[in-house]
């Protein structure tokens, strides 16, 4: 079961994305919280991972793969 960092948000089946923000770090957020960093330009530009083609190899806390 992963959760977000910033809701609290739980599940097995929810996707967690990687934001790093301005003024918090890195948080590993669900899709909503995502997009309302983004909308609210609270983010770093240019670092976060996306997702996309990410894996942990040693998992992480708040990981799928943990």
């Amino acid at each position: 079961m992963v959760t977000c960092e910033l809701c609290n948000q739980t599940g097995d089946d929810l996707s967690l994305r990687e934001a790093v923000h301005k003024d918090l770090g890195k948080k590993w957020v669900c899709g909503n919280c995502w997009t309302k960093l983004y909308d609210k330009n609270s983010m770093v530009a240019g670092i976060t991972g996306g997702g996309v083609g990410f894996s942990c190899p040693s998992g992480c806390a708040g990981c799928r793969n943990a």
